[in-house]
């Protein structure tokens, strides 16, 4: 059986609220664990979790390291509360870590003493356990350069050692922070829009809206939706037909004002699904400037179109910025594929970037609006796979 020790950092901010945000952090880890955590083997102390496993592998360190709240987790050795334990222990994990040929390797011992009742003082641990291990495996003490930085935990009822941090992405728990949705175009803006909500805590709901007329190959948006199930956990993707909405539009909109008007209609479209599936706004992936529908006058001018607070998380990066989080998030590969963006289907070659809102409502008024027969899909994904609805 094998031991994870788990740390969080916003967490510790919480104050009276703490205790919420922690269940929902146990929640999600227990999620990811589930398959081999043993009967009974979780368990939460101030500041850390503790959970026994089965088995451990690469690839379910991996997938802890992507849960959104945790802020580094450790393969750890847990001991009694005596020196000796803790000094045989840490011993042990050094060669369990590192091998037998360790000596003259520089090491650096690490000890926090959350529990004052321990009798020894972490200055006084560091040099009680540090000793020991130079006797023992000859190591060599760099208390600024450690190859081996041995880490002694105090807990309530037992000593935590590691030698490894693994880190993770840091925020809070997906789910402690309510539920949005999030306009999902497939390009490389709102993928990153919606993991920037997921590490702030909320739970996403993804909404795309196509033209049956233009699209009808999905697989580079449900690959997008599968990439932040790993990191979500479970995630829904609806996917909306606008066809018969843009049918009307392009009749009767001019051309520089339509990339206006079908995101007043996408962003209607997402009010509904948040209704249905309660959540408390929408979240879009827009950047200040960074394209003609983006100004502050067509933000404006678009926004209006729902009662429910509109969120951009990106409204102020630039394009690199959201280029580099894409990378490292996975999900940029797949956003530059090719597929056709409904927002920019016959529209003007230079749209519209001060729209009136009087001129936009008298546009809207020749247009439905409402009781379209939307064709919807559908499709959830859990942690990095498709299932069943």
């Amino acid at each position: 059986m094998a031991k994870i020790l788990f740390h969080f950092g916003e967490l510790s901010l919480k104050g009276k609220n703490r205790a919420t945000f922690e269940r929902r952090m146990a929640q999600n880890i227990k999620r990811v664990l589930k398959p081999v955590l043993t009967p009974g083997g979780f368990h939460r102390e101030h500041g850390r979790m503790t959970a026994d496993v089965s088995a451990i592998s690469e690839a379910l360190l991996e997938h802890l390291a992507l849960i959104p709240g945790i802020r580094n987790f450790s393969v750890m050795h847990e001991c009694a509360l005596d020196l000796a334990s803790i000094q045989e222990t840490a011993r042990a994990a050094v060669l369990a870590d590192f091998g037998d040929d360790v000596a003259g390797k520089p090491f650096r011992v690490t000890s926090k003493r959350s529990n004052k009742q321990f009798p020894i003082q972490s200055p006084q641990l560091n040099f009680e356990v540090g000793g020991f291990l130079k006797n023992q495996l000859g190591l060599a003490v760099n208390l600024d350069a450690p190859e081996i930085d041995v880490r002694v935990e105090i807990g309530a009822k037992a000593a935590y050692l590691y030698t490894r941090k693994i880190t993770g992405i840091g925020g809070l728990p997906v789910g402690s922070s309510g539920r949005g949705v999030v306009l999902f175009s497939g390009g490389i803006d709102s993928p990153v829009a919606a993991y920037a909500m997921m590490k702030r805590g909320m739970q996403v709901v993804l909404v795309h809206l196509y033209n049956s007329t233009i699209n009808r190959d999905f697989a580079k948006i449900k690959d997008l939706a599968r990439q932040l199930s790993r990191y979500q956990g479970r995630v829904k993707l609806y996917m909306i037909d606008l066809e018969e909405f843009q049918r009307h539009a392009i009749a009767h909109v001019p051309a520089e004002y339509r990339m206006i008007i079908y995101k007043r209609q996408m962003i209607r479209s997402a009010a509904l699904i948040a209704r249905d599936v309660q959540a408390q706004a929408l979240v879009t992936g827009d950047s200040l400037g960074q394209v003609a529908s983006q100004t502050l006058a067509n933000i404006h001018a678009i926004y209006d179109a729902s009662d429910l607070p509109l969120l951009s998380p990106l409204i102020a990066w630039d394009k690199e910025e959201i280029i580099a989080l894409a990378r490292r998030i996975g999900t940029y590969e797949i956003s530059i594929e090719e597929y056709c963006d409904i927002c920019s289907f016959l529209i003007a070659k230079h749209p519209e970037t001060h729209a009136q809102r009087r001129r936009v409502a008298e546009l809207e008024a020749a247009l439905p609006t409402e009781g379209l027969d939307c064709l919807m899909q559908k499709v959830v994904f859990e942690g990095g796979a498709q299932v069943d609805a």
